[in-house]
């Protein structure tokens, strides 16, 4: 296979988005930023046994409860995308090519389109109409998939700049006819979307994932002992690396 076809790895991801930033932001390793933190554990998970630990950590996470479930069943075949690049809120209308999100990552498998966001662990806060774009952006690019929204290190309420901390379904209604008007026809309503949210968005706060990976670890044993080994020495650079950016 020619290099061209290949994806970039998630290593490689974040250093095109780094080279793109003020290179002393990284002088301390990327220490409590969101990026370097998310490919650290997303790395992590892509390699651990998926059906121990990422579908454990998305098992741990609350909403969507129907649609976490097929993502479950999916974990061993999805694909998982670091720092993806811009995606349109609506990419069916001419308007959208300057409407764009920046997804931290997309989990995609056969029947989910997951788009994660995350947050880093130190005090960290949503743009006003973040969760708003957010939300349209995915259910307007999941083509024939079930949308998802992962919110990573978050738990509500959830802080929005200039406004504190919000219950979710306020932080995302407040912006939402805004972001509509700029999107263009989605085909789908406002009050369409809010009765969604349920169904579409998830969250999982950084120590309860810590948690989760913890103690899948203590129970996982395949019976190699080499095996067993590299599998605890992953799972303990991922617990090391929240503990190192809190």
């Amino acid at each position: 296979m020619e290099s061209a076809e290949l994806p970039p790895s998630m290593i490689a991801r974040l250093l095109e988005e780094i080279s793109w930033e003020k290179a002393t932001k990284y002088r301390r390793g990327g220490r409590g930023m969101e990026n370097v933190l998310t490919a650290e554990v997303l790395i992590a998970l892509d390699l651990l046994p998926r059906s121990h630990f990422l579908a454990a950590v998305i098992n741990s996470c609350s909403g969507a409860v129907a649609t976490r479930k097929r993502l479950i069943e999916q974990t061993e075949q999805a694909e998982i995308s670091l720092l993806s690049g811009d995606m349109s809120v609506n990419p069916s209308e001419a308007t959208a090519s300057t409407f764009i999100v920046q997804p931290d990552a997309l989990i995609t498998s056969a029947g989910v389109f997951t788009f994660v966001e995350a947050k880093r662990i130190r005090t960290s806060a949503f743009q006003p109409e973040q969760l708003a774009r957010e939300l349209v952006a995915v259910m307007s690019n999941v083509g024939d998939r079930i949308p998802l929204l992962f919110l990573l290190g978050v738990e509500p309420p959830v802080a929005v700049k200039g406004l504190g901390k919000m219950p979710l379904h306020d932080a995302i209604q407040l912006h939402l006819p805004a972001v509509l008007e700029r999107a263009g026809d989605i085909g789908t309503s406002e009050e369409e979307l809010m009765t969604k949210v349920a169904d579409v968005v998830c969250w999982i706060s950084w120590p309860t994932l810590a948690a989760t990976v913890e103690a899948q670890l203590a129970s996982f044993s395949c019976g190699d002992d080499s095996t067993d080994a590299s599998i605890q020495r992953t799972g303990k650079q991922l617990l090391s690396a929240i503990a190192w950016h809190s």
